[in-house]
């Protein structure tokens, strides 16, 4: 199939649900905003100072504030054309409804929630982009069909306390993230496992 160019591509009608807005999920929500797509925001966090060289969305004033309420404020002042549901809860089975859209984007980082991602995701046939980031390292699955629960093992790295975050990869995974989503937008149905080092840097593509 050959997937349609980019230069005249509008997304008004689609939406993007998205859970966890750390460095990477804000930043590739912020993305998603500049291009017209909509957006269902899930996380149960507020703004840490401590993160704020990386999270490029939020101002101070958002510290210690909540984030889905803050990224709503803030995307619409970057698109106010763009239509944004934020959810302040902790993703769970019983509320994973809300991650309703064309495509869903987990940045959680977190094992149990990717599990319960993956299994809604096939369920609803609907494509899921996994992302994770450790060090200068990003890894993400572009899933587009049924595959083993084990395939989500690829994704493992280093925990964030143990190699903490070198900042440019949260904007390199982001993108390769928000590549994906809009061609998935466009039509494309490849599965693939995507790695990329921000330090020394290289991008792999694998095909699944």
């Amino acid at each position: 199939m050959t997937v349609k160019g980019f230069a005249n591509a509008t997304y008004s009608d689609k939406t993007v649900a998205l859970v966890g807005l750390g460095s990477v999920g804000s930043t590739i929500a912020t993305m998603l905003a500049r291009e017209g797509v909509d957006l269902r925001l899930v996380d149960m966090g507020r703004v840490e100072e401590e993160d704020m060289h990386r999270l490029a969305l939020f101002h101070e004033e958002d510290i210690t504030k909540f984030k889905v309420k803050q990224a709503k404020l803030r995307l619409a002042a970057i698109n106010p054309k763009v239509q944004v549901k934020s959810f302040h809860e902790e993703m769970t089975s019983s509320n994973i409804f809300l991650l309703e859209g064309e495509v869903i984007v987990d940045t959680s980082n977190n094992d149990e929630m990717n599990r319960l991602t993956i299994a809604h995701a096939a369920k609803k046939k609907v494509p899921l982009v996994l992302v994770r980031v450790s060090g200068s390292v990003g890894r993400m699955l572009v899933l587009q069909k049924t595959v083993p629960a084990k395939l989500a093992d690829k994704l493992k790295l280093p925990s964030v306390e143990k190699a903490g975050v070198f900042s440019p990869v949260t904007n390199m995974a982001a993108s390769l993230a928000v590549g994906q989503v809009l061609k998935i937008l466009q039509g494309d149905k490849t599965t693939v496992l995507i790695e990329c080092d921000a330090w020394d840097p290289k991008t792999k593509v694998t095909k699944l």
